[in-house]
């Protein structure tokens, strides 16, 4: 959180007087105008000890629990003092007993690295928390909690939850039956967390016996995703029973099977959310029982498997707001029977195919959410044009993906006039003709342009001050230099310009302005040059600059850095003796003119999974990786809370290509500890000694051939031919 500037004194001692007159009047306005019944009055707490003892026991018995608490959230919970005013505990105003208790890891975000989550509460939940039997809302979610055991029985004994999200954390095993038992619930979040996406379903918990929830009648929003419902059979009947179900979330479900239509007497009339995401249906797309679910206002079931047509009825869900089909395998155009989807928002329909004219299609979206549609998807579809122009009709739009199509044509100048577009993905079409200024003069709030694979031209002025300020940029022909204007585009953490025709070395400011960027691709051009002496300060965890002219050194890497390419080059240089980086899994070499040796710290690549050195000038051994690199590499782990410490003396390594240098000695023995190696090339190199006999016990990965001239077998014959190991089959 940014640090607020301090008023000066005389207008501080101001505020505060005005403060100090304006809290009572607040205070009585609060408590006027909250209700007199439910949850908001009663946990208001009065000043002055107002907790119920046992429950403070309870408390207590439950911070026992804890065994790790980085993040100090349960500092205030002391012995003898007024556990209504401690963190995450709120009370009844009127009685003082317990009635929320809130420790969520606020600081959880799905995109942040596991390093920055260093406030989640580590122990086990303490059945004490049955004594607070007054307790209706319950939070623990993103913590560590669960100890990989099944979620705890007593859990249903908290009869009075109206709230319960024990979400993303560790349990493992099946749910008890016994959160049937409470019937109060208003909102359950139980997901977990899932890869997207995948059809794989290794999800710890599962769920087959759903008789228990129609108990929850009150139920108005349910979050199982990620979970294992695999052999959940009769869910959609189940969760039919709920009437005053709103929000059901099952994505990545395993979800297997559905019914075709729901009976008459269903109790889903006010159900507005439905998120089926990546469950492996595979079946066609209709019949199906939510097209009879007319409360709909959004639908999501990309990822799914389906068959067919688009349904003509999904007319019939004349509220939705929200429909989200992509990634299926249907066939054919969208039905005309949609003109009354009045309130169609977003429209997600990526990779299917389509195959039809793209006008066609915008006449089949109803004209009377033209002014209102705000997304369209549509990348992937075999949408055919020769115009853009029936675009210009959905005047509100702010995401417009139509990536990988067979769009031809040019871009109408007027799309300059869809003032609230922030996304404008156009890439992998056969669109030509010059995008010029005129084309985004009205498009301040772009934030995305994606122009690559197409034949279209951007041609602005040298001083062109664009009026957007864009975060990611995947480009067209840019002409030879790349552009000034991009100078002002420092906020972007994706820039691709590769195979855009540049010439010439790359400027200076252009590594200062995208010194915070996390994806730089200028890849398949003419540049030429030498990288920047200062890499390592950069953000970037993705570098492409393969196939240039590059020249001189190479620098030390940025430390964040993942994936780098700089192959085909003229890159003429030792590897520094500190090469590498933390978190380097692809480090792409070949093809340069590379000198000298492979430096130690090679054994400490912990992350490393391809190393591709081949075509270059290196000469002497390989690093041997003994004791002292293995105490380093660890050294290094024990000061990045990524890189494991588990197996410290394996290496991930699984593709390492060698070839076509003058590198020496024996068969390298660093290797024995590449437990996961498949692909091994050490060919035209000078190599000598016998092939040690641990290779097939300690690789029993390694699948692929590998020719090692000069080497002389365990057998004592010369091998001049592939070794191969195939590990068995049963």
């Amino acid at each position: 959180m940014a640090a607020t500037t301090p008023p000066s004194s005389s207008h501080g001692h101001g505020a505060a007087a005005m403060l100090c007159l304006l809290l009572p009047l607040l205070l009585l306005s609060f408590l006027l105008l909250a209700p007199t019944t439910g949850t908001a009055a009663e946990m208001f707490v009065k000043n002055g000890s107002s907790c119920i003892a046992a429950e403070r026991d309870a408390l207590l018995s439950f911070k026992a629990g804890i065994t790790s608490d980085p993040g100090r959230l349960l500092r205030s919970w002391r012995q003898g003092e007024d556990c209504c005013q401690w963190y995450g505990v709120r009370c009844s105003a009127r009685t003082g007993h317990v009635l929320k208790l809130d420790l969520r890891n606020r600081f959880y975000d799905a995109d942040v690295e596991s390093e920055n989550l260093v406030h989640w509460l580590t122990g086990k939940i303490s059945s004490s928390l049955v004594s607070l039997r007054h307790l209706k809302h319950l939070d623990l979610s993103d913590n560590v909690l669960g100890g990989h055991m099944p979620m705890p029985e007593f859990i249903g004994s908290l009869k009075s939850l109206t709230y319960l999200n024990l979400s993303r954390m560790d349990f493992s095993g099946r749910l008890p039956p016994q959160l049937g038992n409470l019937t109060k619930l208003v909102h359950l979040d139980i997901h977990t967390d899932y890869v997207f996406p995948t059809y794989t379903y290794s999800s710890d918990i599962s769920w087959s016996d759903i008789s228990w929830l129609p108990s929850l009648h009150s139920l108005e929003h349910l979050d199982m995703s990620g979970m294992d419902l695999s052999m959940a059979t009769d869910w959609v009947r189940s969760v039919s029973t709920l009437p005053n179900l709103r929000v059901l979330y099952l994505g990545f479900c395993g979800l297997n099977s559905s019914i075709p239509s729901l009976a008459r007497h269903h109790n889903l009339t006010v159900l507005q959310e439905l998120d089926l995401i990546d469950n492996p249906f595979s079946s066609p797309a209709a019949p199906n029982w939510y097209w009879g679910v007319t409360s709909l206002k959004s639908l999501t079931i990309p990822y799914c498997g389906f068959t067919g047509p688009f349904p003509d009825e999904l007319g019939n869900l004349t509220k939705l707001e929200t429909l989200d089909m992509g990634y299926n395998n249907i066939e054919g155009m969208i039905p005309s029977t949609l003109e009354n989807m009045c309130s169609l928002r977003m429209i997600g329909h990526e990779y299917n195919d389509i195959s039809g004219d793209m006008t066609d299609l915008i006449e089949r979206i109803p004209k009377c959410s033209w002014n209102s549609l705000q997304d369209l998807f549509l990348d992937g579809t075999n949408l055919t044009s020769t115009t853009l122009k029936s675009l210009l009709n959905l005047t509100a739009l702010s995401r417009l993906h139509i990536s990988s199509n067979h769009l031809s044509g040019s871009v109408p100048v007027e799309i300059g006039k869809l003032k609230n577009l922030t996304e404008l993905l156009m890439s992998d079409n056969s669109l030509s003709g010059v995008i010029s200024e005129d084309h985004f003069s009205g498009l301040g709030n772009l934030k995305a342009i994606h122009l690559s694979d197409t034949y279209l031209q951007l041609v602005v002025d040298s001083d062109w001050e664009p009026p957007f300020n864009l975060t990611t940029f995947s480009a067209c022909h840019l002409g030879q230099q790349i552009p000034n204007w991009l100078r002002r585009q420092s906020n972007i953490s994706y820039l691709s310009i590769s195979d855009a025709g540049l010439i010439g070395t790359i400027p200076d400011w252009f590594w200062a302005t995208f010194s915070n960027a996390q994806v730089l691709d200028l890849s398949y051009n003419q540049i030429t040059g030498e990288l920047p002496p200062n890499m390592e300060f950069m953000s970037v965890t993705a570098l492409y600059l393969q196939s240039n002219g590059l020249t001189g050194s190479i620098p030390q890497l940025p430390r964040n850095i993942v994936f780098l390419d700089i192959s085909k080059n003229s890159l003429n240089s030792q590897l520094p003796s500190n090469f590498g980086a933390p978190y380097l899994q692809f480090a792409g070499l070949f093809s340069n003119r590379i000198t000298g040796t492979i430096p130690d710290p090679l054994c400490r690549w912990t992350q490393l999974r391809v190393l591709d050195l081949s075509n270059n000038l290196l000469t002497g051994r390989l690093p041997d990786c003994g004791r002292d690199e293995v105490k380093q590499r660890n050294l290094s782990s024990n000061n990045s809370s990524r890189v494991s410490s588990a197996n410290s003396d394996i290496l991930e390594i699984h593709t390492l290509l060698l070839n076509n240098n003058s590198l020496s000695g024996g068969f390298p023995l660093f290797l024995k500890r590449c437990r996961n190696l498949m692909f091994l090339d050490m060919t035209q190199s000078r190599f000598s000694g016998k092939l040690p006999e641990w290779i097939s016990e300690d690789m029993p990965r390694l699948i692929m051939e590998t020719k090692v001239p000069g080497f002389i077998s365990t057998g004592g014959e010369s091998d001049q031919t592939y070794y191969k190991h195939t590990p068995p089959t049963t």
